[in-house]
């Protein structure tokens, strides 16, 4: 049902349409009878509109509209518009244009066929059809194939045929590359031809065993420094030869002794101390120039004859 509205809007539709008309403007009056007919698709709008169509040569489309008004007359019991409409499409007959589109015997999978941009039904093709005289652009695509598009001028009374010629298939685009694969093999490329930076790992070995080292020195002079003083305690207390009285005996003997401590422990620290900033050096100066990983340690190793430094791991 239309709303009042609806009603209302496609009774002035139809008024200005008739004004028009019967000022002989019809192809301005056709576009408010088709609008009114929108609105409200009344059986006189329908017929008025045919009559319309005919006075601006789209003698298919009013002979369309009165064989649709022959029915709806029919069922709405007006025995005068049913034969007014049935009498406009028979004499229309006879003028109306036929276009007749065919297809290739066998047409591609999904062959979808147009007429001024209406798809026409698979079982349409090859059917003359009555259409409206003037110009029609006919288009046929399906998938995987290059579109074809065709004008046809088609006049009154007559009929014209188009055959749609085989479509021709798009040209099959080349296989998408790896576009990752090919990245990963420059990178590899890159790593086997460009030099590989060295590593610190072994300038920081070289580092820390020189600094050692020193350490080792330093502390290595300080005892023998102390082993030097307690030695001239003992000779001062007991004479040159440590020839001690029995009174000084006791303190004699304790001087000497750590004398000789401060001494070993000296030797020790100067020897390892002297290994490790050698061992450093040569470190720092035979570094490879491609990249390794070490794991080499300075560690400090005790024995029957004293203390000292030790390297373990790989270079």
């Amino acid at each position: 049902m239309r709303s009042p509205s609806s009603s209302s809007i496609a009774e002035q539709l139809f008024n200005q349409a008739r004004d028009l008309a019967k000022a002989n403007q019809w192809a301005v009056a056709c576009p408010k009878f088709e609008a009114s007919l929108r609105y409200d698709p009344a059986l006189g709008t329908r017929l008025n509109l045919a009559t319309c169509y005919e006075h601006i040569d789209k003698l298919a489309s009013a002979w369309s509209l009165y064989r649709d008004s022959i029915d709806l007359a029919k069922k709405a019991g007006d025995t005068k518009r049913r034969d007014y409409a049935q009498s406009q499409a028979a004499a229309l007959e006879p003028r109306l244009a036929k276009l007749t589109i065919s297809a290739q015997a066998k047409p591609p999978a999904g062959l979808v066929v147009t007429r001024d941009g209406t798809q026409i039904e698979p079982g349409a093709l090859g059917i003359a059809l009555y259409v409206d005289a003037g110009t029609h652009e006919i288009s046929a695509s399906a998938p995987g194939f290059e579109s074809f598009a065709q004008t046809v001028t088609i006049v009154d009374g007559k009929g014209e045929s188009i055959v749609l010629p085989s479509l021709a298939a798009k040209p099959t685009p080349p296989p998408a590359t790896d576009s990752s694969k090919g990245k990963e093999t420059s990178v590899v490329a890159r790593l086997e031809t460009e030099p590989v930076p060295p590593s610190p790992t072994r300038k920081y070995i070289a580092i820390g065993a020189g600094a050692a080292g020193v350490v080792a020195l330093g502390v290595g002079l300080v005892f023998g420094a102390k082993a030097s003083s307690t030695s001239k305690d003992a000779m001062t207390l007991c004479g040159p030869d440590l020839l001690c009285s029995k009174a000084d005996y006791p303190r004699g003997k304790e001087l000497a002794q750590d004398a000789h401590s401060s001494a070993t422990i000296s030797t020790v620290l100067v020897i390892g101390g002297s290994a490790a900033v050698v061992a450093g050096v040569v470190i720092l100066l035979t570094a490879p120039r491609a990249r390794e990983r070490s794991a080499a340690r300075l560690l400090p190793v005790l024995h029957d004859h004293g203390a000292g430094l030790a390297f373990t791991g790989g270079f």
